[in-house]
């Protein structure tokens, strides 16, 4: 299971990797990987139009699905029967790196590390503000996960209920227009809070 953890955690990297270095690749893995964008719904023979939005995207939405799969192992557990909570660390923690990706990309390269730049964005669009307060969130479970400190600090990693919901918000406020994409993805995430609130 671990194993598996960590292939689905790096295919994002590897996605990343094809798409920025596509103009280098072989004919024959150019052939490949056209034959195969129909069945993944993908693309993967083109460079990003956009790389900081295509980064910013993927990183965003591979912090949103590693932080369900974190929350998918209390209610497998008791619903199902199946423990699988130790390795709740691991995916909460492949959550934070691509969540710390997400906000990297949005200090270091959007803002240029301009420090005041990134509190003015913070402060007047709430959309970020409400993405910045679980990147907080999600940081302090990081730095609180090894088992001594887990121990001491256990009662704050409830707060993930409170950075689901703000998660769910900021990516739903991030899009012009609301699909029905959008409220699915975003369904996934409530619904396991509520599964570990019906435990409860």
């Amino acid at each position: 299971m671990r194993i598996l953890i960590w292939i689905g955690a790096l295919l994002p990297i590897v996605y990343a990797l094809l798409r920025f270095s596509v103009e280098f690749h072989p004919q024959w893995m150019r052939d490949f990987l056209l034959l195969l964008e129909p069945y993944l719904h993908m693309t993967l023979t083109k460079m990003p139009t956009d790389p900081l939005k295509f980064l910013t995207d993927l990183s965003g939405k591979s912090a949103f699905w590693l932080l369900a799969l974190t929350l998918i192992y209390t209610p497998v557990r008791v619903f199902l029967k199946l423990n699988l909570i130790r390795y709740r660390r691991l995916s909460g923690l492949f959550s934070f790196f691509y969540a710390l990706i997400h906000a990297l990309l949005f200090i270091g390269i959007d803002q240029e590390f301009h420090i005041s730049g990134a509190v003015h964005e913070v402060l007047t669009k709430p959309f970020i503000a409400f993405g910045m307060g679980a990147f907080v969130i999600l940081l302090l479970m990081a730095l609180t996960s090894s088992k001594k400190m887990f121990g001491l600090f256990h009662s704050w990693h409830k707060l993930v209920y409170i950075a689901a919901v703000l998660i769910v918000v900021h990516y739903l406020m991030s899009h012009k227009t609301i699909t029905w994409d959008n409220i699915a993805m975003a369904g996934v995430l409530i619904s396991l809070l509520v599964l570990r609130l019906i435990k409860r």
